[in-house]
């Protein structure tokens, strides 16, 4: 699966929004035990979790689970959303330093790192346009690059690469080959190949036509067959490849018939990952390495016995209005003298709050 939200959205019928939410809490209850607790045990509903997991911290959590008891979700996403407000934001180090950068740099696993560094509202229009681009954030930015590269003819590839390839790699995973076959496979899948054939000093001796690729024609009729990428439990809808079922170079044709669609992580998946496809003309099916069907597994009809009985969580608020300057000034210290506005707030705050929670 691209990511666990994917397979929360295959498996269990989430949207993929609710799915990464809910793998954002998970993470974030391994660092807040109290919260984590309360809501194994049912004190909690998911939604003040959900709430609670955006601010907590182990110097507050205790207060934010009690505080959490005593009001509605409703209540506490607004008491959450107060006391970010006045946490203070990340400011440079130093004046000089500059607030936006990029880096790149090689990995030793043979990928690239692409560091960039944004004010907030430009991380969120690029991030906001990565998850309308594609399924994952990752590739969202890469296919705003093809979609870039490409301008405003969407049926030719985004740019032409020139292989150097010896003929005697061409027959396998050569060890002194640059890219290995699979690799060149996946890429040729759905691109005009221009072979050029050289001497040993480069001169070129014979150019031939372009070949393989899935015209417009059949491009669409592939879009409005699949609608998107065909791998089981996958999303995405834009940017992805054509794929022949029985590759080009071993004799499959360039049919409706012979092709799908994959995004470019399945297709991957596909060639360099050991998945394989296979079709009787009428169905299409994955293959995993082992040689298993990818597919969804089926649901047990009776929920197992060994499963927790968990009661609805218990509200503790005695229906009066919140008092929210209060709550949060019991969440936020109080480092600096008393003035005597802080004073006379302190001489207003409801009796029970300072009860439950201790002075700031």
């Amino acid at each position: 699966m691209l990511s666990c939200a994917h397979w929360l959205s295959w498996r269990c019928g989430i949207a993929l929004g609710a799915g990464r939410e809910k793998v954002r809490v998970a993470h974030a209850l391994a660092t807040l035990p109290l919260v984590d607790d309360a809501l194994r045990i049912g004190q909690l509903s998911y939604s003040k979790v959900r709430a609670l997991t955006r601010v907590a911290t182990a110097e507050i959590e205790a207060k934010l689970v009690d505080i959490a008891r005593h009001s509605t979700a409703a209540q506490l996403e607004k008491v959450c959303r107060l006391y970010a407000q006045t946490q203070p934001q990340p400011r440079p180090t130093h004046p000089d330093e500059p607030t936006r950068w990029l880096r790149v740099r090689d990995t030793s696993d043979g990928m690239v790192r692409i560091e960039i560094q944004l004010r907030p509202e430009e991380a969120a229009r690029v991030l906001q346009a990565a998850d309308v681009s594609a399924g994952t954030r990752v590739d969202g930015i890469v296919a705003m690059a093809e979609a870039v590269l490409r301008g405003d003819q969407p049926d030719r590839p985004p740019v032409e690469l020139m292989v150097h390839i010896d003929a005697t790699t061409l027959t396998g995973h050569h060890p002194e080959a640059g890219i290995p076959a699979e690799t060149s496979r996946r890429l040729l899948c759905d691109a005009g190949v221009i072979p050029v054939l050289e001497d040993a000093t480069g001169t070129p001796l014979d150019v031939g036509r372009k070949t393989r690729t899935f015209p417009p024609s059949l491009r669409r009729a592939l879009v409005a067959r699949d609608g998107g990428c065909r791998f089981p439990g996958c999303t995405n809808r834009r940017y992805v490849d054509g794929h022949h079922i029985r590759h080009w170079v071993d004799g499959g044709e360039t049919s409706l018939g012979n092709g799908l669609l994959l995004c470019s992580v399945h297709h991957a998946l596909v060639h360099e990952g050991g998945f394989d496809v296979v079709t009787d003309g009428t169905d299409v099916r994955f293959l995993s390495p082992r040689g298993d069907e990818v597919g969804p597994a089926g649901v047990p009809a009776e929920p197992s016995a060994s499963l927790p009985t968990v009661p609805a969580p218990e509200l503790l608020w005695d229906g009066d209005p919140v008092d929210y300057d209060a709550v949060i000034d019991c969440l936020v210290p109080r480092d600096s003298p008393e003035s005597p506005e802080t004073r006379a707030e302190n001489q207003r705050r409801p009796a029970s709050i300072d009860a439950r929670y201790g002075a700031p």
